[in-house]
């Protein structure tokens, strides 16, 4: 989308100006209502789920600090989660039949418009698999009240704006919507509202595109990038707007849920922005920019008795997707949590980076409360790794897990990716193999999905992987997660565990790239052998512990139609408790009677839910050779 030029705006200054004024009677924004809509649309929503509280339920941070800039401008602003709206409405409801999806969220910004009647309303939308909830939220919201302005922000928006191949659908899709923000958008949103109260001259946009297609054939956009700077960033969300005390009741925050009281109250917070990896399937580089800007730590601890004090949190998750970017400062934010007795558990859902898992700052984590992290490894072969821009090699994840391990009150997961253009059958039993030798807690195994504005949607695109003309925005979602797409296969049919994968690598030519429908084979094989099975071999009390929980966490929330999650929740329930409680065993034959796929998987593995009843469990050695030894030489890595 071209970014307008000086001579451009003075050609455009009429048009420009004519559509403030006729969107602004008046030239004056006074109230500003931020809106966020549902994670998904209907056909994606499942009540079953939502009513487990499976579904992610996160504050919406983003629009806080929006709502906290506005303010300073002297601006009324309101905010209004149409997600926490439609999950609320879910958990209350005594019968599917009583719960209408659309009609909630419908009902609740109908509500909000006619009480607090703004003079602009911003929608932001995070993620591609919102995109058409988006949709009919900005549809919706034209639909009652045409004469109110829509504004649209938030990293799809951007990813799929300033990308060309999407651009044109995109707007199409949003054609009711009058502005679109792009990146980064407090300080952009800010200086709009001033050139519209006519404190400041229309120069003074950035980021800003005007949606005049119908009007004048073509979009309008100031590009010039506002940036906040580290001075910037000090800026405490408007928490008063978000329902930090409720959220976690109608859904889950982060991935370590299960590790904490279900009575707890959980709530986000950012310390830095930015990533100083290069990762060529991550958009956050492009969004904010190179490198990581940080806030003042005194600022984050402010923030953290904030949330302590006034609304009850005992436990964050860390937004940041750098946390340890710099490791002197990192070491201060957890000494200062400590020597301020800040007093709160925490994770880092959204992972580090393992150059950065020393002992010290491990030990200072430690200390500070965390209980949880991902380490993003992705692959453990040396020739993806460099190819996707992974920042390290085989031999930093063998030693941030050598430290990681010391630390058995942290659980220590790590994200793994699949079906990496080029990546054969051999490749990814290197990703097993290191797994295995990392011996952490739990390893989420993700399928690529490729996000616009990446350098490997691009290359994908150019390589003829990717037909743009023929991509749904619906399709772009990831393979793990509530609303992801083997979750949606598990809704339709039975589990991709439950489908037969004993002999996934069991091929003449394991140089070969598999299929998608091979690499979801794939993906059940690593699933079983990297987090099942090693559970078996573990011996360590603490972490048998954890481990319950996550199963039990499986079994009750994620999958409860698991007969895996079943039978190895059953087993360390006896190695904790000594005893099995009676009910899961009986649901487990239940689902091994109804399902030959799972009885055939228990066949495969040497299972039976008559282990549970008689506390008589098989004799497993931990292997000492790969698990793929008898399929082929692994390939040579830098371990």
């Amino acid at each position: 989308m071209k970014t307008l030029s000086a001579t451009d705006l003075e050609e455009k200054k009429l048009v420009i100006e004519g559509e403030i004024e006729r969107l602004f009677p008046g030239r004056c924004i006074q109230r500003v209502l931020l809106v966020d809509p549902p994670d998904a649309d209907k056909e994606m929503f499942n009540y079953s789920t939502a009513k487990r509280g499976r579904y992610a339920n996160f504050p919406r941070y983003g629009p806080g600090v929006l709502a906290a800039h506005l303010r300073d401008e002297g601006l009324e602003v309101d905010m209004l989660n149409l997600n926490d709206e439609v999950l609320k409405a879910c958990q209350t409801s005594a019968r599917e039949e009583d719960f209408d999806f659309d009609q909630e969220w419908k009902t609740s910004l109908t509500r909000k418009i006619r009480s607090f009647s703004p003079d602009l309303v911003g929608i932001s939308c995070m993620f591609t698999q919102a995109h058409d909830s988006t949709v009919a939220v900005t549809d919706e919201l034209k639909r009652q009240f045409p004469k109110i302005p829509i504004a649209l922000g938030g990293v799809h928006i951007t990813n799929c704006l300033v990308t060309e191949d999407m651009s044109a659908s995109f707007v199409k899709d949003f054609s009711n919507a009058n502005f679109f923000f792009t990146y980064e958008a407090e300080l952009a949103l800010r200086k709009f509202v001033n050139v519209v109260n006519g404190k400041t001259p229309l120069s003074g946009l950035a980021q800003v595109c005007f949606n005049l297609s119908e009007a004048d054939g073509d979009q309008l956009y100031f590009g010039e990038r506002a940036t906040p700077g580290e001075k910037d960033l000090d800026v405490i969300p408007a928490f008063d707007l978000m329902e930090v005390p409720t959220l976690f009741r109608h859904g889950k925050i982060g991935s370590f849920y299960c590790h904490i009281k279900p009575s707890s109250i959980v709530a986000t917070t950012l310390s830095n922005r930015g990533c100083r990896a290069q990762c060529t399937f991550c958009s956050v580089r492009n969004l904010n920019g190179v490198g990581v800007r940080s806030r003042s730590v005194q600022s984050v601890i402010d923030e953290l008795l904030i949330l302590r004090d006034t609304y009850g949190v005992n436990h964050i998750m860390w937004l940041d997707d750098d946390l340890l970017n710099s490791q002197a400062r990192a070491l201060k934010l957890f000494n200062e949590m400590v020597r301020q007795n800040v007093g709160l558990t925490w994770d880092c859902t959204n992972g580090v980076i393992a150059n950065s898992c020393t002992d010290e700052l491990v030990a200072a984590m430690a200390e500070s409360g965390c209980i949880g992290l991902n380490i993003g490894m992705e692959s453990g072969n040396g020739n993806i790794l460099r190819e996707i821009k992974k920042p390290g090699a085989p031999k930093n994840f063998l030693r941030a897990a050598d430290v990681l391990r010391k630390y058995e009150q942290i659980n220590s997961r790590v994200f793994l990716m699949l079906g990496f253009p080029g990546e054969t059958y051999r490749m990814i039993l290197d990703t097993i193999e290191l797994s295995r030798a990392m011996d952490l807690d739990w390893y989420n195994v993700t399928i690529l999905q490729p996000l616009p504005n990446t350098p490997i949607f691009d290359s994908m695109v150019e390589q003829g992987y990717i037909n743009v003309e023929t991509l749904k925005f619906g399709d772009i979602r990831y393979t793990s997660g509530a609303y992801g797409k083997h979750q949606k296969k598990v809704e339709q049919g039975p589990d991709l565990l439950a489908s037969d994968f004993k002999n996934a690598f069991n091929r003449a030519d394991l140089d070969q790239v598999p299929t998608p429908g091979e690499l979801d084979t794939i993906w059940a094989y690593m699933n079983y052998h990297l987090n099942f099975r090693p559970l078996l071999f573990e011996n360590r009390p603490a972490k048998i512990v954890q481990k319950l929980q996550y199963l039990t966490n499986i079994s009750d929330l994620i999958a409860p139609e698991n007969a895996f999650a079943m039978y190895f929740q059953g087993y360390l329930q006896y190695r904790v408790n000594g005893s099995i409680e009676p009910e899961l065993v009986e649901k487990l034959e239940e689902r091994l009677a109804l399902s030959p796929y799972w009885s055939a998987r228990f066949q495969d593995f040497d299972l039976s839910p008559n282990h549970l009843k008689t506390r008589e469990f098989p004799v497993y050695e931990r292997p000492s050779a790969p698990v793929h030894e008898a399929l082929g030489t692994m390939s040579a890595g830098e371990v």
